[in-house]
């Protein structure tokens, strides 16, 4: 209703005004020139310019003002209503009071600026004063029409008006307005040609106006279309940063805010609590109930644990029936343990999933910054160490202690046999393959080094590694890796085969000065070219590079030997690392090539991954594949090499042998040819 009030309460006012007008002979149609003035407002009209709001403006301006000037205020609002048009009106698709709303707001805005120009000027006045007029009548004009139109949309969309004005000066018209001045100008360039050249003039301005409305509508397609790829953006974002079942924050961006939550803590003096949380026997309900209910149940549970959260505070789902909390801003490990205490009331209650109800258990660690570290990996690591102590101690949770890490007495005591073991020749490396996802064809091995203890049985390299990492026992224990892979290149090439080789390296070894010279001489002795010598670094080196280790590792790059980002995607890379330095692949962190057919956050990690590897030239290379599906996948995505289960396990250096001569026999005698570098190029 109040909207037909508003439309009757300015149509009716203006058509009565013109009326009286010609009723009293205060106005008359002296000849035909008016009705060329209101067809070529006409045509102008029925080409109008996309805008943002609910209504679009015209170019018809120039010309309903260029009346203005040359006529008295009733007969240019006269021809202003009768010109204006709407091709919606053609297709019979706006009610008539709308339309005859849109042509009389027109001709209010016409009447205010007829009214303004001759008791100011005339185009006879000098040209100072003419400019003042037009531009004084043009603004009142604009405020009449714009003001009109935004009660318009406010009584039909009950919008704030304030709201809707500031809509309408945005984007195009924001524009529109900047330009309004110059096109006022124009319409006395048109008055002009008018008195000058004849009627017919009019219609030689309808080419720059037609040119007006079609750089209108280029600047609104892509404003548009910015605006459209803005949101595609944001959208690409949250699903890379949110796990897709639950809707809640994931393992990348968990980490990301753990870091930077560390940081900001580190200014302040302040403290961090970090929470892992997974639910006891997930995997029976799984194979009880069905994945169905196992889904359904990890949707409910973050809701409701989230209630016991501080603002501010951070729950994340890591994968699986993991989470992750973060706590920042902790004044005392006693809030930690209270909301942990809150997380175990809450899931004391059945958590109800289609009518049934589940009876649900979760194990809780806590680590807490800085008490038990200053950085977010062994904060994860260690509150994942406390959360296994929960669940063997089954008292929900525990806060970390010295006594439940790995790092106990008997494995520090194990460091001390490194030396002896090296000695011994108790140090063996193992191989897995590289395979080309273009052709299936080996392109490579990587050497993984395993110790044959004689009382413990063969020990992996986690368990000695990092401790090894800490002492002076880290050059010699690389330089055995170095020194073995190369002479089992060697003993390879004399058979036939020659497979680029690539080694793991210490972050902690780039800080070794002498290790380009080591590289270099070992690669000498055994007669390998160097490119078929790949060395491997964990992205953690891209956080913690220093000018020391950049030197070494341009030197590295000098001798020929390849350089290769491993366990890409768990730390926090910098592009502009990636650019700088000299890297020539990327190897994706198989946590998240495992994990891609079921979850499609971490398929989308992957295929970015690929993506960003193939823009910076970068060779990427995928871990972790253990089925054809995930090999088809990646090999869909355009990555270059996969290394995985599927393929082979890391095996001794004569079961690889054997098993390259069943894979690949054609590889047994088909040296590589050089490249166009005049290195050689790997098979």
């Amino acid at each position: 209703m109040a909207l037909h009030l508003f439309e009757a309460g300015v149509y009716l006012p203006i058509l009565c005004f013109i009326v009286a007008a010609f009723v009293n002979r205060q106005a008359e149609f002296r000849d035909w020139e008016l009705l060329l003035w209101i067809g070529a407002i006409a045509m102008v009209d029925l080409l109008p310019v996309p805008t943002e709001v609910e209504e679009s403006f015209s170019l018809s301006f120039p010309l309903e003002l260029a009346v203005a000037i040359l006529y008295a205020a009733p007969v240019a609002s006269a021809v202003a209503l009768l010109g204006s048009s709407d091709t919606r009106e053609l297709h019979g698709t706006v009610p008539f009071t709308r339309a005859l709303f849109n042509r009389a707001q027109v001709g209010v805005a016409v009447v205010v600026e007829s009214f303004l120009f001759h008791r100011a000027a005339t185009l006879s006045s000098r040209w100072y004063l003419l400019a003042f007029a037009v531009l004084v009548a043009a603004i009142a004009g604009y405020a009449v029409n714009m003001l009109l139109v935004a009660l318009h949309v406010h009584f039909k969309l009950d919008q704030p008006l304030k709201s809707v004005i500031r809509q309408m000066h945005s984007g195009v018209f924001g524009e529109f307005v900047l330009s309004y001045m110059g096109l006022a100008l124009f319409s006395v360039l048109v008055a002009f040609s008018f008195k000058t050249l004849g009627p017919w003039a009019i219609f030689v301005f309808m080419a720059p106006l037609a040119f007006a409305r079609q750089m209108f509508q280029r600047t609104h397609s892509l404003q548009v279309a910015t605006q459209e790829l803005a949101v595609k953006q944001a959208e690409n974002e949250y699903q890379a940063l949110h796990d897709s079942l639950t809707g809640l924050p994931n393992r990348v961006l968990f980490q990301q805010k753990l870091a930077e939550a560390i940081e900001n803590a580190s200014v302040v003096d302040g403290g961090i609590a970090v929470m892992l949380m997974d639910l006891d026997h997930f995997k029976e309900i799984n194979d009880t109930l069905g994945h169905h209910f196992g889904d359904m149940l990890l949707t409910e549970i973050g809701p409701r644990l989230a209630t016991v959260l501080r603002p501010g505070d951070m729950m994340a789902r890591l994968g699986g029936d993991e989470f992750g909390i973060l706590l920042p801003d902790l004044l005392e490990e006693s809030v930690a343990v209270r909301i942990a205490e809150r997380l175990m009331e809450e899931l004391e209650h059945p958590i109800t999933v289609e009518g049934l109800a589940l009876d649900v258990s979760g194990s809780v660690g806590i680590a807490i910054y800085p008490e038990h570290s200053h950085n977010a990996e062994t904060l994860l690591r260690r509150a994942d160490v406390s959360m296994y102590a929960a669940k063997e101690a089954g008292g929900g949770f525990e806060v970390y202690k010295r006594d439940f890490d790995r790092d106990s007495p008997a494995r520090l005591a194990l460091i001390s046999h490194v030396r002896p073991a090296l000695e011994h020749g108790e140090f063996v490396l193992y191989y897995q393959p590289k395979v080309r996802l273009s052709d299936g064809k080996v392109a490579g091995a990587e050497a993984l080094i395993r110790w044959q203890h004689p009382e413990l049985g063969l020990v992996p390299p986690d368990e000695f590694i990092p401790l090894v990492e800490k002492t002076v026992l880290l050059r010699p224990l690389t330089a055995f890796v170095l020194e073995e892979s190369m002479r089992q290149w060697r003993e390879w090439a004399d058979r036939g085969v020659r497979l680029q080789v690539a080694v793991n390296i210490s972050v902690r070894s780039l800080l070794d000065g002498q290790l380009p010279d080591q590289i270099a001489e070992i690669l000498n002795r055994y007669d390998v070219p160097p490119a078929f010598l790949k060395v491997e670094l964990t992205e953690s080196f891209l956080m913690a590079d220093s000018g020391r280790s950049t030197g070494v590792l341009d030197a590295i790059s000098d001798v020929g030997v390849n350089l290769s980002i491993d366990d890409f995607g768990t730390g926090y890379s910098s592009l502009s690392h990636l650019k700088r330095l000299p890297i020539q692949e990327i190897k994706i962190d198989r946590s998240f090539v495992m994990n891609m057919l079921n979850d499609a956050n971490d398929a989308m990690i992957v295929r970015a991954t690929v993506e960003l590897g193939k823009n910076l030239g970068l060779q990427v290379v995928a871990e972790g594949v253990e089925d054809r599906e995930t090999w088809d996948l990646l090999a869909s995505y355009g990555c270059d090499e996969a290394q995985g289960y599927f393929f082979s396990r890391p095996i001794p250096a004569d079961e690889f042998w054997r098993w390259l001569s069943v894979r690949d026999p054609n590889a047994m005698h088909q040296p590589s040819p050089p490249d166009s570098s005049g290195r050689l190029r790997v098979v």
